[in-house]
């Protein structure tokens, strides 16, 4: 299989269809949260674009693959006494699915959200039939805490979610 190298950066303008052409995919929104629209247009993509664009803090890393933005990796901090911590959300376009990348890009966004954060702990929650992203956090250093039985509704089911965490000092030590 032929590597792909790919640059993670900010999110631009220029990246509206590339976005929706992308995201406009069930199987990618099967694993995601229903806000996320679907079907996925470029007026989506427009209102996404602008809101990573006019975040103070940067958490929001577009995935660029031969000059398209093909995936992102978010960053949610949490609010009050949790306002160390922060959620952690990616995709990946499905051609691009199987070959690390998403592995890598994770590392790299990390290191790159901890340089210009005082956050000190990471978490991801994944549906119970997305094991290729358990692999993926699992592959970066996260380590699951627990299953959560029946904690989402998604595509009209209950379903389990698995919750990950990862320290920065684990990270760095890394």
């Amino acid at each position: 299989m032929k590597r792909c190298f790919f640059r993670l950066r900010a999110w631009q303008e220029s990246d509206v269809r590339s976005l929706a052409r992308y995201l406009n995919n069930k199987r990618i929104w099967d694993n995601c949260r229903d806000c996320l629209p679907y079907p996925y247009t470029d007026e989506d993509a427009r209102s996404f674009i602008s809101y990573a664009m006019s975040q103070q803090e940067p958490c929001e890393y577009c995935i660029e693959i031969n000059g398209e933005a093909v995936g992102n990796i978010g960053f949610m901090r949490g609010t009050d006494v949790e306002r160390f911590n922060a959620e952690v959300g990616y995709w990946l376009a499905e051609p691009f699915w199987n070959q690390g990348i998403a592995s890598e890009a994770l590392r790299e966004a990390l290191r790159r959200y901890w340089a210009v954060t005082d956050v000190i702990r990471v978490f991801a929650n994944v549906y119970e039939s997305n094991i290729a992203s358990m692999r993926v956090l699992e592959k970066v250093g996260f380590h699951k805490v627990g299953i959560f039985h029946k904690a989402c509704f998604k595509n009209s089911r209950f379903v389990d979610v698995h919750s990950f965490e990862l320290l920065k000092e684990d990270f760095m030590k890394s």
